[in-house]
């Protein structure tokens, strides 16, 4: 992985040495010495030494080990490609961008970088949690951004999601109609809830199969709801769902307090949830295709992990296809 940085006015005539010891100080002085000796390092794309005097605007090239992957799902399949788009079944436990550690353990680096054959001019249409899996879209060209970016932005892209949640909602459709705001919370808890100054938001919900303890099993009420998110605030579905008291399968942060929160990362227990990560899937989403003037719908077939949860409750389910209109 090559590494590259500008020099900046303050380390303006310093020694190479002292501007990578001085700027990146997660490594030593000394291990920044031997990279230098190694060749591993450039200036404006020639050979370095240690003393040599740097400038500023110098542009600094540095080659490094490629740092391990953290523990995340890169088992996503594109389901829907063209010349000017690309739909991808996003896993749960997989960002969509990162940074820090994560720089490469996420789905655009993976498709612009280490996919067969790599799609570098790939780049995000909307996004998902980390947590939440189904269609990810991606534009292959800047006018095809704009052109569907906006029609997010105008709330006529129709997204349908999978949720399993606890307990049995109310079996009629039911549109709810909610204000959502940030809630305050400890420090490293991002919580969002239902609030009277919150923005308006609303989401239709139609429960499409239920599933209730066998006779001696222990396990509780569990359903398996459609939701059409009228509005995009951040968390909606899952803010919902637990403001109805039927939370998301799975979804720590809204079925714990912020020190429960905090303290399952803590823990290398037994894990208490059914599921690793929240029961929710974007299963379709409908766009109007910009070039070939058509509606374009790519869906993404129910999540293996959520499919596994519920074959548990019930091993005759398998998912059926009539489930996705």
């Amino acid at each position: 992985m090559i590494v590259s940085s500008k020099v900046t006015a303050v380390f303006h005539q310093k020694p190479l040495l002292d501007y990578l010891a001085g700027r990146f100080t997660y490594q030593t002085r000394e291990t920044w010495r031997a990279r230098i000796a190694a060749g591993d390092v450039t200036c404006n794309g020639r050979a370095a030494t240690p003393d040599q005097l740097v400038r500023q605007g110098d542009m600094i090239a540095c080659e490094l080990p490629d740092p391990p992957l953290p523990d995340v799902n890169l088992d996503y399949k594109i389901v829907y490609e063209d010349e000017w788009l690309l739909g991808v079944n996003k896993p749960g436990n997989l960002k969509v961008h990162g940074y820090g550690r994560f720089v490469q353990a996420n789905l655009i680096y993976q498709l612009r970088h280490k996919h067969t054959p790599p799609y570098p001019e790939a780049t995000l249409i909307n996004r998902l949690d980390r947590d939440t899996s189904g269609v990810v879209l991606l534009a292959r060209d800047s006018g095809t951004l704009r052109e569907v970016q906006a029609q997010f932005a105008a709330h006529t892209v129709e997204k349908t999601y999978f949720a399993v949640v606890h307990g049995i909602p109310d079996p009629t459709v039911q549109e709810i109609d909610l204000p959502i705001g940030r809630l305050p919370s400890a420090e490293g808890v991002y919580r969002f809830g239902v609030i009277e100054a919150g923005k308006p938001a609303q989401t239709r919900m139609e429960v499409i199969r239920t599933f209730w303890p066998a006779q001696g099993l222990s396990h509780p009420n569990y359903a398996l709801v459609r939701l059409t998110p009228k509005t995009g605030r951040t968390h909606q579905l899952r803010v919902h769902l637990a403001a109805l008291g039927h939370p998301i399968v799975g979804d720590s942060l809204y079925t714990m307090s912020d020190a429960e929160f905090l303290a399952q990362f803590e823990d290398d227990g037994e894990e208490l949830s059914p599921l690793p990560r929240h029961a929710l899937h974007c299963v379709q989403t409908i766009i109007w295709h910009p070039h070939q003037k058509r509606p374009l719908t790519i869906t993404a077939p129910l999540a293996s992990d959520i499919l596994i949860f519920l074959q548990t409750l019930d091993p005759q389910f398998q998912g059926d296809r009539h489930f996705w209109k």
